[in-house]
């Protein structure tokens, strides 16, 4: 356990050596919710509900958004795929560490420093705007944190799979940029998914996607009856298995097959 711990802080410490670059992505992030909030905020301006939302439901949503994003949807596994053809994955692998192991410490140390930042990037948002945030009732919270959990794995375990292409083909990138433009839309980042054509809605049920955030915001929002939290209790552990077992599979197949001499 010492090992890991030590890897969490050195994890920790080399997200932060690049200052730069983490300034530029939480001031991307910081925009994002800055200019989300000012939209809906002048949309409510003149209307007392939109698209079935309150002006609070829907600020709230903007925060959990913003909250989920950095908890779920970012990932430190995004370079993945360009370690594994280069070879550098090699190192780890002669290591005595568990590599998924190792990888799942990576999320963890990014995790812990997006949600330090956002707490900072929130709180100037709530001097700005003086938002009232709706909170459910305890019960509901508490299924939230289990979703976002659960949203948290599924995305890992999603990450994974699209850096086991590193495998076979340095050509990863096209794809996960593909993927960082439907999160964008089908995650329910950009606007409440239930704001579009229920055609649309079921497609966009059909992935995993809205189970990355969307679903969990609208639990905390108690926009869900008992019979949906059900079905997405069971959609969301049937996703996780599913993609797991594949990317189980996959990395099995790429490891057995790998040959590098590292770097």
């Amino acid at each position: 356990m010492t090992k890991y711990l030590t890897l969490l802080k050195i994890t920790w410490q080399n997200g932060l050596v690049y200052r730069l670059s983490l300034f530029t992505w939480r001031l991307r992030s910081f925009l994002s919710s800055l200019m989300s909030l000012t939209v809906w905020t002048v949309i409510f301006t003149s209307n007392n509900g939109a698209f079935g939302y309150s002006k609070e439901s829907m600020i709230t949503y903007i925060f959990l958004v913003a909250f989920l994003q950095s908890l779920i949807i970012s990932s430190s596994l995004n370079g993945l795929a360009g370690r594994l053809y280069s070879g550098e994955i090699s190192n780890y692998l002669l290591k005595p560490i568990n590599l998924f192991g190792y990888f799942a410490i990576q999320e963890v140390a990014d995790k812990f420093k997006n949600i330090l930042f956002l707490i900072l990037e929130s709180y100037f948002l709530f001097l700005i705007f003086k938002p009232i945030i709706i909170f459910p009732d305890y019960k509901i919270l508490l299924l939230f944190v289990v979703w976002s959990f659960g949203g948290l794995i599924l995305n890992f375990i999603i990450s994974l799979l699209f850096g086991s292409m590193g495998f076979w083909s340095p050509q990863a990138w096209g794809p996960k940029f593909i993927f960082f433009m439907m999160i964008e839309f089908t995650a329910g980042k950009l606007f409440p998914l239930d704001i579009l054509p229920i055609y649309l809605q079921k497609i966009i049920y059909f992935t995993p996607f809205p189970y990355l955030s969307f679903v969990q915001i609208q639990l905390f929002l108690e926009r869900l009856n008992s019979q949906e939290i059900i079905k997405h209790s069971i959609v969301l552990t049937l996703w996780i298995l599913i993609l797991g077992l594949l990317t189980h599979k996959i990395w099995t197949k790429g490891l057995k097959s790998y040959e590098s001499v590292g770097i």
